[in-house]
């Protein structure tokens, strides 16, 4: 039988998950206040695993503490912006070459697949659950668990981006953006470690320069 302190935590995590969720999709715009009591009564918890799962969110920076009022949800900034892409750009052409050597032919096949589904997703979800995917299994090949849970997490800050910024939407499933995946998983196949880094390089700097213009358009 779950103890009282087990189902705290388990109904303090499912309300974390539901909040960030919230966050992640911009159902929770940046800037909008969060009160305690208010989100109690919209989802059915009482005020303190609302409190709990906010003081987690503001440990990860998705909100921000107001003393006295509440919680704001961060904004989008460009610098997070910048920021995002500088760690992606540091790490993920290293990654993906430690990844060509270290994968099988059976784990570049599924990591294709993350390519295949993207291409054919028909909605948002799907199409950056598919790219996210693909990225963070990169990592996972490595054999790098840090930068694997860091990938996950600059996933989520691209989620948002994308939810925020609708122009954002197309590049998911455009043909630029699938030829890199592919052109990526054909260095890897032949272990070309200068083209893989390459591909890698410039596919980072191409998604920066698109977030960035997106964002002048909200």
């Amino acid at each position: 039988m779950a103890s009282a302190r087990d189902m705290r935590l388990s109904l303090t995590e499912r309300t974390h998950a539901l909040l960030k969720e919230d966050i992640l999709k911009a159902r929770r715009r940046p800037e909008s206040l969060l009160i305690e009591q208010e989100l109690a009564q919209e989802y059915g918890v009482s005020k303190t695993p609302i409190r709990e799962a906010l003081r987690l969110l503001a440990h990860e920076g998705w909100v921000m503490v107001l003393p006295r009022k509440g919680y704001l949800v961060r904004p989008l900034r460009f610098e997070d912006v910048r920021e995002v892409f500088a760690l992606r750009q540091m790490i993920e052409p290293t990654l993906v070459v430690e990844a060509a050597e270290r994968s099988t032919p059976e784990q570049l096949d599924a990591l294709e697949r993350h390519i295949d589904d993207q291409e054919a997703a028909t909605d948002t979800e799907a199409e950056l659950n598919a790219a996210t995917a693909f990225h963070v299994d990169i990592a996972a090949l490595s054999g790098n668990r840090r930068a694997e849970r860091m990938m996950v997490n600059l996933g989520d800050e691209v989620r948002r981006m994308h939810y925020l910024v609708p122009s954002l939407r197309n590049r998911l499933t455009e043909e630029a953006e699938i030829k890199d995946h592919r052109d990526l998983m054909a260095a890897m196949r032949r272990v070309d470690i200068e083209q893989a880094y390459e591909i890698m390089d410039r596919h980072s700097q191409e998604s920066l320069r698109q977030k960035l213009h997106g964002l002048t358009t909200i």
